[in-house]
């Protein structure tokens, strides 16, 4: 039988041996269309199964790609979802109690450094997310709740052994000190010569190696940090946007407008009153 979409809370179902990590929610959108726009009170990992999209975590945009998983950290705002408009993607998502933040970390998964990972075990994870599909439609029986903690378990573990290793770099440093700078000055004009010298660096090894770190080259993950910015300011806050503009580094609040209206895919206006939270 073809499973349907579900969204269950599980940590409202009795355990016959609890052991960490308990899940506390489980869903399943076969096809999932919608993008999500929110900050969750509880830890969330999205297991995308087939389709494409993108990601935007902190001040940057992810390209998403099945098979991989998005991991949020509670707090933080989060966009995802499939592209371009009108597709969809199959999404298992697994969210967890805040509470258990110490024990993800002590494992490596730190969203603040990789929100999405590819998973390169495909196979294994498709096994195991029909397993979970599976027990969740016998949600009831006794015992299920259990069987689903370990094989959601095994699916984080498989997803984390697989995971590529980040390359690494004599610069790595260096750069992610220029970058969280910049991410706290993207009122200011900001040179690549100069910041390939301040890391004793030709401008093009600056650039190459900006690149590989970011997956960006620099003058997109500025104007990427610099838009996300100006989103978060238009959803938070009050200020004008000739205000807003400013502080990301624009001094022609119509050419911010342009060019919002061009990244963002909507006009700043309509991006605040569609997704404001005041």
């Amino acid at each position: 039988m073809e499973a349907t979409q579900f969204h269950l809370h599980v940590n409202e179902l009795p355990r016959v041996m609890p052991f960490p990590p308990t899940v506390r929610e489980l869903g399943y959108l076969p096809e999932k269309r919608a993008w999500v726009r929110a900050e969750f009170s509880y830890i969330v990992f999205c297991f995308i199964l087939a389709g494409k999209g993108r990601l935007h975590y902190g001040n940057r945009w992810y390209s998403v790609e099945a098979p991989c998983v998005l991991a949020g950290w509670p707090g933080v705002y989060l966009e995802y979802g499939p592209a371009p408009e009108g597709a969809s993607w199959e999404e298992l998502f697994l969210g967890y109690s805040f509470d258990l933040t110490p024990l993800f970390e002590t494992w490596g998964i730190t969203p603040a450094q990789h929100p999405a990972w590819p998973i390169a075990s495909a196979h294994t994870v498709r096994r195991l997310a029909d397993e979970v599909i599976g027990y969740a439609q016998d949600i009831d029986k006794r015992g299920v709740a259990d069987r689903i903690d370990r094989i959601c378990h095994r699916l984080l573990l498989e997803s984390v052994l697989a995971q590529p290793a980040m390359p690494e770099t004599p610069y790595d440093a260096l750069l992610n000190r220029v970058r969280d700078r910049l991410m706290t000055h993207l009122d200011l004009v900001h040179d690549t010569m100069a910041l390939a010298d301040e890391c004793g660096m030709a401008e093009v090894t600056f650039r190459r190696y900006w690149k590989r770190r970011f997956g960006l080259p620099f003058k997109h993950d500025l104007i990427t940090m610099r838009m996300q910015e100006a989103c978060r300011l238009l959803v938070r806050t009050r200020m004008e946007i000739k205000e807003i503009a400013a502080q990301v580094g624009f001094t022609n609040p119509h050419y911010f407008s342009h060019r919002f209206t061009t990244l963002i895919g909507t006009p700043a206006t309509e991006y605040r009153n569609r997704f404001s939270r005041r």
